[in-house]
């Protein structure tokens, strides 16, 4: 029993290591991740992963920034027609704590979102 159990723990360990070096592992973060490869399935299948990711994020983010604010991305959504995947105020305070330690300055540095959000 002891031999099953520890196995489990590795197992567990391991699996949450995957998910932790994939990127941001919260709900929130899959949620846009969803909402964000289906609108690729649906409008971009032809281009390459990085070519949709700057065609996406251009319509929110000002030339030469590199953090996007975190009311971008709801923005963002609604232009994809994505409203309904929306974050709310608190899913919003969730993915900053994930990406950033805190919620403070309600931005999200651009190379966090683009390797954690798109893979």
């Amino acid at each position: 029993m002891l031999a099953s159990t520890t196995s489990r723990h590795f197992v567990a360990a391991a699996t949450h290591r995957a998910i932790i070096a994939r990127g941001l592992a919260s709900a929130p973060a899959e949620k846009l991740r969803c909402a964000f490869e289906e609108y690729r399935r649906e409008n971009f299948q032809r281009e390459t992963p990085s070519r949709f990711k700057k065609e996406l994020l251009k319509s929110v983010l000002p030339t030469g920034e590199s953090v996007i604010p975190i009311d971008g991305i709801n923005k963002l959504l609604v232009n994809i027609g994505h409203k309904d995947d929306c974050l709310s105020r608190q899913e919003q305070d969730e993915l900053l704590d994930e990406a950033v330690g805190h919620h403070d300055t309600r931005n999200i540095p651009i190379e966090k979102i683009m390797s954690a959000l798109f893979r």
